[in-house]
């Protein structure tokens, strides 16, 4: 566990409303961590992006702030593959010693995905990670940030936040918060048009390579009370 990064997620007594700001109320004690390229890239992501952390015994509460000068957003209902439809921020968390794993999905229009990838893979489907499970309660917001000039109005990026129910969490018998042992990954999926081609993903912490299914080089999660 010493050899992987550790992510630090500040703890919450009350459980914030999602809204899609990463610049209010908790966020102001919690650590940002960049987003990166993998490690076989040299130099940054083009487009950069900052994540914030923070958990109380009902659950996790992540938020994310994206640069983006093209955002991107074709499919606005959720459970879906989004990645596929345009910019995603995508969240991973895995029990450090047990197999299975969720990945879940906030786009720019605040739409949400939950796949579970069980312990035991052998003929699973991504279609079947994404509708065999009973996963609820995951919540969304994002918002899309503009400005404006001259010759008229640009995009900024996008901010999101997600809340992840403890309760669902450990329903594999997994505890959740400072007895436990959890890895987390974030990716990002950032398209530069419409076409929806060559999406630059980039990454917290950063893997060997770009492959969001690395889980044994995910960032230990750790619980602080201060």
């Amino acid at each position: 566990m010493n050899d992987h990064p550790i992510i630090k997620a500040v703890y919450v007594p009350e459980c914030p409303e999602i809204t899609g700001s990463p610049d209010e109320g908790i966020w102001s004690s919690a650590t940002g961590y960049p987003l990166s390229n993998s490690k076989d890239k040299a130099g940054c992501p083009q487009e950069g992006g900052l994540v914030k952390f923070a958990w109380n015994q009902h659950g996790l509460y992540v938020a994310a702030k994206l640069e983006d000068s093209c955002v991107v957003a074709k499919n606005k209902r959720d459970e879906q593959f989004h990645y596929m439809f345009g910019d995603v921020f995508e969240l991973f968390l895995k029990p450090r010693n047990d197999e299975y794993y969720w990945e879940m999905y906030a786009t720019p229009r605040g739409n949400k995905t939950t796949l579970f990838f069980p312990a035991e893979r052998s003929g699973v489907t991504l279609d079947r990670c994404l509708n065999d499970h009973d996963f609820h309660g995951l919540e969304t917001a994002a918002i899309i940030h503009r400005s404006e000039h001259e010759s008229g109005s640009s995009e900024q990026g996008w901010s999101a936040e997600m809340w992840i129910p403890a309760s669902q969490l450990s329903h594999y018998g997994e505890p959740w918060g400072e007895t436990s042992n959890w890895s987390i990954l974030c990716g990002r999926y950032n398209y530069s048009n419409e076409a929806l081609t060559d999406p630059e993903l980039s990454m917290l912490p950063s893997l060997s390579k770009t492959n969001f299914h690395l889980t044994n080089e995910y960032a230990s999660l750790y619980f602080s009370r201060s």
